[in-house]
C-alpha cells in the first residue's frame, strides 16, 4: 500500500473514488441488502467544521470504516470538497498490489502495527491535521485489530492516544451493534455515535506513554459504556462471529483431515 503524493492528487482521487464508487456501494449494502440504523447523529453537529478522529470498535471489514461512512452520509458530510475522509489500514490484510493501490485511492493510510508511532504514516497524518488544507476525518481503531468474538476484550493500543495528543483533535467514539453478522443479506445492524471527547484535562500533559495510554483508556471506556447499554437492551445484540470465520487454518489441521482422507469404518466381527 502506498501514500499518495502530492496532497492535491491524494485529495482529488479520494474524493472521486469515495463519491462515485464507495458511497454507492455503502448505500447498496446498508440500505438495500441490509437494514442499518444510526443513533446519535446530533453529536456530529457538535464538531461542525473540526478535524476529528473517529474511534470505532472493530469486528469485521464492514463494521468500521464503511459503517462510519454510512453515518457521515446521513449528514452529507462525507465525500465533499472541504474534507478528506481516511482510515488507518494494515497493509498485510490487502493481498495484491492492485488492491493496495485501489484502497489507497479510497482513503486508506498504511500503518505497520508492529512499528509503533515512529513511522511515515503517523507523522504524515499529523502533518495533514496541522496544515489544515482540508478538514480531516480519520478513522482509527483503538483496539488495533479485529475482535475475535465481537466484544471489547482488549485495553486498546496507545497509538490513537499519541495521535490525539499530537493533533489535539476531538475524538468521536462509535460502537457498531451487530457488526459480527456482516456481510450478509437482511442483516440488522445499529451504529451508535457517542459524545465527543476533547481531552482538555490532558492538553498540557507531558508527551509520553502514560499520557497516550490515558487518552486511549478514556476512549475505550466510552466504547465499553455504549457496549453495556447495547447489551442491556438486547443480550444477543453482539453475537459471536459465524463459525466458518473461526475455522482452523488448513496448515494446522490433522493430515487426514487436511487431505480429506476418509477413515474406513470398522467391519462387524462375525460370530
Amino acid at each position: 500500500m502506498i501514500i499518495l503524493k502530492p496532497d492535491w492528487l491524494r485529495f482529488g482521487l479520494t474524493f472521486l473514488m469515495q463519491r462515485f464508487f464507495m458511497l454507492p456501494l455503502v448505500w447498496v449494502v446498508f440500505r438495500w441488502l441490509n437494514q442499518v440504523t444510526v443513533e446519535g447523529l446530533e453529536h456530529f453537529d457538535e464538531v461542525e467544521g473540526e478535524s476529528i478522529i473517529i474511534a470505532p470498535n472493530h469486528t469485521s471489514a464492514w463494521d468500521g470504516f464503511l459503517a462510519t461512512l454510512w453515518s457521515l452520509s446521513h449528514r452529507k458530510r462525507y465525500a465533499d470538497h472541504g474534507s478528506y475522509t481516511a482510515v488507518f489500514a494494515a497493509p498485510e490484510n490487502i493481498p495484491t498490489p492492485l488492491l493496495k493501490a485501489l484502497t489507497a485511492t479510497l482513503g486508506a493510510i498504511p500503518v505497520d502495527r508492529e512499528q509503533g508511532v515512529d513511522q511515515l504514516a503517523m507523522s504524515d497524518t499529523v502533518r495533514l491535521f496541522s496544515e489544515k488544507k482540508k478538514r480531516i476525518i480519520l478513522t482509527c481503531y483503538p483496539e488495533g485489530t479485529r475482535s475475535k468474538d465481537g466484544r471489547l476484550r482488549r485495553r486498546g493500543r496507545p497509538g490513537i492516544g499519541w495521535l490525539q495528543h499530537q493533533t489535539k483533535a476531538t475524538v468521536i467514539p462509535i460502537y457498531h451493534v451487530g457488526g459480527t453478522r456482516m456481510l450478509g443479506l437482511g442483516i440488522r445492524m445499529k451504529v451508535r455515535i457517542g459524545a465527543p471527547l476533547r481531552f482538555e484535562h490532558l492538553r498540557d500533559a507531558p508527551d509520553e506513554l502514560p499520557t497516550w495510554r490515558a487518552v486511549t483508556r478514556e476512549i475505550m471506556e466510552s466504547l465499553r459504556e455504549m457496549e453495556r447499554e447495547a447489551l442491556d437492551q438486547d443480550p444477543h445484540a453482539q453475537p459471536p462471529k459465524r463459525r466458518w470465520r473461526n475455522r482452523i487454518p488448513r496448515r494446522e489441521r490433522p493430515i487426514a483431515v487436511r487431505n480429506k482422507v476418509k477413515v474406513p469404518a470398522r467391519k462387524a466381527v462375525e460370530a
